[in-house]
């Protein structure tokens, strides 16, 4: 369990959801989401006994495939023995009482919901506890991204309780599952074992190794495919758990045939060699291969459907994502902001309101700005702290001016505004900002700012209406879950977030989804003839920034110029 989250519906209406993580600071934490839990009644204004149903987004009584799985691989080898315990022990400990937050989830809460809830919130909970199966929420949630009566739906993760890969069709509200694929034959695996192998966090670190990718050349691409994960026919694949095995992976642990196919793993700190990079884009070719094969079937079965829809951790792969829609296959893709996870927390909702015969307010599950609210007047008084007197708050549009002439001047700013954004991407409510016209500003925010490996790329921000000017992106993106390719003509416009291979992470904004970032980018492009921005996640090594607090205490640890945060500009220079 990864990415622990929770949500709260107002009937139909989705009025918060927040990652555990954003409120305990400890990255990816998959603890029993107690902190996010309380957040969401904090926001709500009510009470745990007010609620009336609890939606779990897993069925624990039907993971029997994965435990057997689990114990057959103990009883094969004396590495993956040593590997599994390893595991097993983190997710299982504390099982009998002791329940402090953790970044690791226990399958053992699962079975325990209403007292895990009752001891940590310390008042009763009356409401009827139900479970929904992982992949279905999955679905569900990705799904009310669009109003489509028809769509092509992929599902794929390390493992749910049985399936790791679900494709399904939806016509009129009717849905038939056209493949499912038996964990451990998992994409996500695949993909995470080789992160760990080239030295990053797995969980964690598969966005390093999609960006260290295009340096490299997939000459590996043959042997991943005839010695690690095979596709079969009628878009099936296997996975050969014996070589890319998961767990023995998790704690470092490697099949010496890999080292003699690829060459040894990297070591945490060691700069990657060209073979480490060259591994890196065969991965992400073999991992695209297969992405495409496993909706190959579709071609035969609904060969109308041009609309897909994608969910689960693999979603994330977002040069994944565009290939496939560069390919053509497919007229459009959305992915929800948060496919991982933390998003079936409101596609179990989802699933209880549906069961019920409730409909979703969709527009209300849309938006990725779900987190907790901060009245103005405690971001006054974090800012008082911080400078040692009170500023003055400047109205709209002297804000959005005044920002964005900081910006055209080649000064960095940290942009804090409104409630913050749930999933992984920052979406223009917790974001550092630059001018992507300066090329250097890329090693700048790399080294002094982000504090992490230079061969990561950076995501542009662009108006809505002016995105085809600068990229070959036929479709909004507003989750900045999509890769696509910079025009060759807007290249030399926006080189610091035009990666090495042409292509960008694009974030659209409309007026409709986030009007003061939208009036921003909009200024920024009066001043400079370039509707884009920069945009990075407001954080240095932790997860992305929530209080006015964290704010404030990052922006003093950083290199950053400024700091917009509601109605205030804080210069460096200011603090006390």
């Amino acid at each position: 369990m990864d990415n622990s989250a929770a949500c709260l519906f107002d009937g139909p209406r989705l009025v918060a959801a927040v990652e555990n993580e954003r409120l305990s600071r400890i990255k990816n934490d998959g603890a029993f989401p107690t902190r996010a839990i309380a957040a969401c009644l904090e926001t709500a204004g009510i009470t745990l006994a007010e609620v009336d149903r609890v939606a779990v987004y897993w069925q624990p009584w039907r993971v029997g495939t994965r435990a057997w799985g689990t114990l057959r691989k103990m009883m094969g080898s004396r590495v993956a023995r040593r590997a599994v315990a390893a595991r097993a022990r983190a997710m299982f400990s504390r099982a009998a009482g002791d329940h402090d937050d953790a970044a690791q989830g226990r399958w053992a809460d699962l079975f325990r919901v209403r007292r895990r809830i009752e001891e940590a919130l310390g008042e009763g909970l009356c409401a009827e506890i139900r479970f929904y199966d992982h992949h279905l929420a999955h679905q569900l949630y990705a799904e009310a991204m669009r109003d489509w009566d028809e769509l092509a739906s992929l599902s794929y993760d390390g493992g749910g309780e049985a399936a790791s890969t679900v494709v399904s069709v939806v016509r009129s509200g009717e849905r038939r599952t056209l493949s499912v694929h038996r964990w451990p034959n998992s994409l996500g695996h695949f993909y995470s074992t080789f992160t760990g192998y080239l030295g990053f966090q797995m969980l964690e670190g598969e966005y390093k190794m999609m960006g260290l990718a295009p340096y490299g050349s997939p000459r590996f691409a043959s042997a991943l495919e005839e010695e690690i994960l095979r596709l079969e026919p009628e878009g099936r694949y296997r996975l050969n758990t014996r070589l890319c095995d998961y767990h023995a992976a998790l704690v470092g642990r490697f099949h010496p045939r890999l080292e003699a196919l690829f060459g040894p793993p990297r070591k945490p700190n060691e700069p990657p060699s060209e073979a480490h990079v060259d591994l890196a884009a065969s991965v992400q070719h073999v991992f695209e291969r297969a992405q495409a094969h496993v909706l190959s079937p579709l071609a035969h079965v609904a060969p109308d459907l041009r609309r897909l829809v994608i969910s689960g951790g693999c979603a994330l792969n977002v040069t994944a994502n565009g290939r496939l829609l560069e390919k053509g296959l497919f007229d459009e893709i959305i992915i929800p902001p948060a496919p991982h996870d933390a998003g079936c927390a409101i596609g179990a909702a989802m699933a209880d309101l549906r069961a019920r015969g409730v409909g979703v307010d969709h527009a209300s599950v849309r938006t990725p700005y779900l987190g907790p609210r901060y009245e103005d007047r405690r971001i006054a008084e974090a800012v008082r702290r911080e400078v040692g007197c009170d500023l003055t708050p400047m109205g709209e549009q002297d804000l959005v001016d005044a920002t964005a002439a900081i910006l055209a001047g080649g000064l960095v700013v940290a942009w804090y505004q409104g409630r913050s954004e749930f999933g992984p991407r920052a979406l223009g409510a917790r974001s550092f900002l630059a001018d992507p016209r300066r090329d250097e500003i890329r090693e700048e925010l790399n080294r002094k700012i982000k504090k992490r490996e230079l061969f990561r790329p950076f995501a542009p921000s662009v108006v809505e209406e002016a995105a085809g000017e600068f990229f070959e992106l036929a479709q909004p993106s507003p989750y900045m879950n999509i890769v696509a390719r910079v025009r060759p003509e807007a290249r030399s416009r926006i080189p610091a977030v035009t990666h090495v291979d042409g292509t960008a992470r694009v974030h659209t904004v409309s007026a409709a989804a986030n009007p003061r970032y939208h009036a921003l980018l909009r200024r920024f492009g009066e001043l400079t003839g370039v509707p884009v921005l920069l945009n990075t996640s407001f954080n240095i090594q932790e997860p992305i920034v929530e209080t006015p607090e964290e704010a404030l205490a990052t922006f003093r640890a950083s290199g950053v110029d400024a700091l917009v945060i509601g109605p205030y500009v804080v210069r460096r220079e200011q603090l006390a």
